[in-house]
């Protein structure tokens, strides 16, 4: 019987990093005119390709999490030199800097989101909500998009000392929302992070799929459950 109901945050209650490609092409047109004689198209798919690769790393994205500026800006001033744009040094670190900001700008609180929790919570579910990233920046996003109330247990990566995949971050919640794995269920968008790690635990993983990008011939993780809206969850 299902207990407790466990979230994860970015591009799962909210729109956060997903679908990055279009958001490096809107943040280096800002800086159209500051590219010399390099094609703006060229610059954008040269960044958007190498963070893509970069992040690709589970190590690579903590460090991006975790030491996010200084990360940002060595990527994307190595993608440049990379691709030959090694003129564009200057701009390099501002281009980096404007994308963070720019993530923020266009984040959302996706539609039923709220609907979703306050019904668990009103069947008397316990809450916990299961994200990486720094403190400071997670905690933020908790109280714009009005989460802290809702939840029984947030548990920040940078604050807990360890984050998904690291089996600790489901051991470490089901332990402060005092319940069993195989009364619990996880909703995610990450296969490994949201699915497969909670999956070893004896946790149900829900796997968010909400740009319905279907299951992968190459990918072994299969999930208990495929959503595509958060409102699904409530059929």
């Amino acid at each position: 019987m299902t207990r407790a109901v466990l979230f994860d945050l970015d591009d799962t209650l909210i729109f956060a990093y997903a679908n990055p490609a279009p958001a490096w092409h809107a943040v280096v047109s800002e800086f159209a005119d500051r590219l010399g004689n390099a094609p703006m198209d060229s610059v954008a798919k040269a960044v958007a390709d190498s963070t893509a690769t970069f992040l690709s790393d589970d190590d690579n994205r903590r460090l991006w999490r975790l030491q996010a500026v200084a990360t940002r800006r060595a990527v994307v001033q190595d993608a440049l030199k990379s691709s030959g744009f090694a003129g564009l040094d200057d701009v390099a670190g501002e281009i980096a800097d404007r994308y963070a900001d720019y993530r923020e700008e266009n984040m959302y609180l996706y539609p039923d989101a709220l609907q979703v929790v306050d019904a668990y919570r009103a069947q008397g579910m316990k809450l916990g909500l299961v994200t990486n990233g720094a403190t400071e920046v997670q905690h933020a996003k908790v109280d714009r998009f009005g989460l802290r109330e809702r939840f029984d247990h947030i548990q920040v990566e940078e604050e807990a000392g360890f984050g998904k995949p690291d089996g600790r971050a489901y051991v470490h919640t089901l332990a402060a929302l005092d319940v069993a794995p195989e009364d619990t269920i996880m909703i995610g968008d990450d296969m490994v992070w949201d699915v497969l790690a909670p999956q070893r635990l004896g946790i149900m993983g829900i796997w968010y799929d909400r740009f319905e990008i279907g299951l992968q011939p190459n990918v072994a993780v299969k999930p208990d459950r495929i959503i595509h809206r958060l409102a699904e969850l409530l059929d």
